[in-house]
């Protein structure tokens, strides 16, 4: 997935979510080395993947990505809540890419 398009989804998701154009951008890039996981908590933000590579496994509540599980029949891009990253390559490090999109919550 292109930038481009990770940032025309992540405004459509936010006047979906009734938050306007109240929210920010960063962008994230993680190396996981072989075999390596890590675990991001997002309650509130958005991860959308960026150009994934063949070893890389990403699972949270809003589905799955993992291009060499053929039981998976639709790639997830999108994810929230508890994000779990896998290298599946047990020798070499992967590059995993993400626009994170933070909604600006205001309090009274």
């Amino acid at each position: 997935m292109t930038e481009g398009l990770a940032i025309e989804i992540a405004c459509a998701k936010m006047q979906e979510l009734g938050i306007g154009k109240n929210y920010l951008l960063r962008y994230r890039h993680f190396q996981l080395q072989g075999s390596d996981t890590m675990n991001l908590k997002s309650d509130n933000d958005l991860f959308i993947l960026l150009t994934p590579e063949t070893d890389t496994r990403v699972f949270s509540r809003m589905g799955i990505f993992d291009l060499k599980d053929l039981a998976v029949s639709e790639m997830q891009y999108i994810h929230s809540g508890s994000i779990n990253i896998e290298n599946l390559n047990i020798k070499f490090p992967i590059q995993v890419k993400f626009l994170q999109v933070i909604p600006i919550l205001q309090t009274s």
